[in-house]
């Protein structure tokens, strides 16, 4: 199964001021907005090709994860390959590099174009590479605030550091903006939302709804706080982020299944919804999930400037698909 974003309930402890109004939201069936597709590959090993691996007897598994640089240009972890995939803007193939392990899973780039990486199973730690693979940085995973690499659920590179998610609770600075261990390790609730003030967290609701709070990273005070129900069931939370004019990202992979065909599914869509401080939908988008088994550790990522983008597996190999602002 992919890497949902799911999270589990917990009682409020933070003083809570500066409250907006808790909202309750019945999420109206997606409009139809058709992405642009970037990048289209299929599987293989050969330049341009994206790995992936049927095992019978451990998860099957795509490339785990993919990020955009400033420049425009996408990277792909085909840790089934041992490498990194490099596109262009335009979804031209421009090169590889290579990897000397096939245990990671999480990949960011920062503002200056370095890649950071993020094994959390195998030899949990946290590498960075300039864009000729050269090492910038590494640190372990596990210490404060990551009682152990599992556990971990995201990774984020930003201008003040690489931080990562843990146990889609809160994140951790791991590394300073100079990619060195820094003296101490500060943790903050939520997961940022692009900006550096705004954290957020989500969590299904029951059957259909998600549950979502955003929060002031230096006080803790809540800033929003609303109730999505869609009207049908939602599998998994696939996304919760941000962009720097302050709207939020979240998306769901939404599934309806028929008791009287063996509970197959009859109906499914990635539902993205993007909403404003205040958490109230301003638009609404609508795609295909990922088809087939392959495991995937980050399957949308959203920019500062608001532009959205999913990798998505399907039979005849994986697209990289696009949505303007």
């Amino acid at each position: 199964m992919r890497h949902a974003l799911e999270c589990s309930d917990r009682e409020n402890t933070i003083a809570v001021a500066l409250v907006a109004a808790s909202l309750v939201i019945a999420a109206t069936p997606a409009a139809a907005a058709e992405p642009e597709v970037v990048v289209r590959t299929e599987w293989g090993a050969q330049p341009g090709q994206l790995g992936k691996r049927d095992a019978r007897e451990s998860a099957p598994e795509g490339p785990m994860s993919f990020a955009v640089a400033p420049d425009g240009d996408v990277w792909v972890l085909d840790q089934v390959n041992r490498r990194l995939a490099r596109f262009d803007a335009d979804g031209r193939f421009l090169a590889t590099l290579d990897l000397a392990s096939e245990t990671f899973q999480g990949l960011a780039v920062g503002p200056a174009g370095q890649l950071v990486l993020m094994d959390r199973l195998a030899a949990r730690l946290v590498r960075v590479l300039d864009p000729d693979g050269q090492v910038l940085g590494e640190v372990a995973l596990e210490g404060y605030g990551i009682a152990e690499g599992g556990g971990t659920t995201a990774l984020f590179a930003r201008d003040d550091g690489v931080w990562v998610e843990y146990d889609h609770r809160r994140t951790v600075r791991v590394l300073d903006a100079q990619s060195r261990d820094p003296y101490y390790r500060r943790a903050l609730e939520g997961r940022p939302l692009g900006s550096a003030d705004v954290a957020g967290q989500a969590r299904l609701d029951g059957p259909s709804a998600v549950a979502l709070h955003t929060v002031d990273r230096g006080t803790g005070t809540t800033l929003a706080q609303a109730t999505l129900r869609f009207d049908e069931p939602v599998r998994r939370i696939v996304e919760l982020s941000g962009d720097a004019q302050g709207d939020v990202v979240l998306a769901v992979h939404l599934a309806t299944e028929d008791p009287a065909r063996d509970y197959a599914v009859v109906h499914e869509e990635l539902a993205v919804l993007v909403l404003d401080g205040a958490l109230v939908e301003r638009r609404r988008l609508s795609t295909a999930p990922s088809t087939g088994p392959w495991e995937q550790f980050k399957e949308l990522e959203v920019e500062s400037d608001g532009t959205i983008w999913q990798m998505a597996f399907l039979d005849a190999g994986v697209e990289v698909r696009r949505w303007r602002p």
